[in-house]
């Protein structure tokens, strides 16, 4: 029993909930919202139904994990196909639930789209590298629209969704390049199982120079202050510049992993960054 519990824990992904729940908070922060209240059951709806599509994908990805990442739940035994699809419903029903009582109008309708979009993307859209990936970032980035939605004032979020969306999109490529023998044995069509590691890597490397390049044009333009431009360059850049030279010089799967599990760490620093700018 005890051993099902942690994965039923380990497949929901707790840092990435936690990320998108922290998400909502910088987007309601930004949005210069105040009371608590509509922000708690944003966030953690948004947490919610970030862990209910992790099950999903793991449910959907039994096949691929199996070579991608044996040590996962599903493909180490430690937890069955058939009780990860009701650990799912069980998130899901929930989540609904919630979301219909506690939030109403627009950020109901974001937490919506979020179950339907995670659901698609696990069964569906995953298998073509532009619909999935895009998938991935616009669900990523609309965790500051919520905030924005909570906090009365969505017209703020549209910079830290256009950082948070371009920044997804450099780590989905890279996640391709790392998980390339699984989804081509699987028939999911990343970029990296159309064109290869090497093409992959150079692609990436651009992609992720674009957005280091990009990142002090907020605080250049005066839409975020000082603080966002320094978090940022100290530590998001840094994992930027090094990844796409890491990738370029060597495009292997361990070093696509590691530049993965990197980007993963900057993205909490990115958050941190959006929320200190205004």
């Amino acid at each position: 029993m005890r051993v099902r519990l942690l994965a039923c824990l380990e497949i929901i992904r707790p840092h990435n909930m936690l990320a998108a729940a922290l998400g909502v908070a910088a987007g309601f922060h930004v949005a210069g919202g105040g009371a608590l209240q509509p922000l708690v059951p944003a966030a953690l709806l948004a947490a919610l139904a970030t862990g209910a599509g992790n099950v999903i994908n793991d449910y959907f990805d039994f096949a691929i994990d199996r070579v991608n990442k044996p040590r996962r739940p599903l493909p180490s035994g430690r937890l069955s196909p058939r009780a990860a699809l009701a650990w799912y419903a069980a998130l899901a029903v929930i989540t609904t639930a919630v979301a219909l009582v506690g939030v109403s109008g627009a950020v109901l309708v974001v937490v919506l789209a979020w179950e339907v979009l995670l659901f698609l993307y696990a069964a569906f859209l995953k298998r073509t590298w532009v619909a999935g990936n895009v998938t991935v970032a616009v669900v990523a980035a609309s965790a500051f629209l919520a905030g924005g939605l909570a906090a009365g004032r969505p017209e703020t979020s549209a910079v830290p969704m256009a950082v948070a969306f371009a920044f997804v999109m450099c780590r989905e490529l890279i996640k391709g390049g790392e998980d390339l023998e699984g989804d081509s044995a699987a028939g999911v069509r990343t970029l990296a199982a159309i064109a290869g590691r090497e093409r992959t890597a150079c692609i990436s490397a651009c992609a992720m120079l674009a957005v280091a390049a990009l990142i002090p044009l907020p605080s250049v333009a005066g839409l975020f202050g000082g603080r966002y431009l320094a978090v940022m360059v100290c530590l998001v850049t840094p994992v930027l510049m090094t990844g796409a030279l890491a990738v370029v010089r060597r495009p292997e799967r361990p070093v696509f992993g590691r530049v993965s599990r990197g980007l993963k760490l900057a993205m909490f620093a990115g958050i941190v960054a959006i929320a200190l700018g205004v």
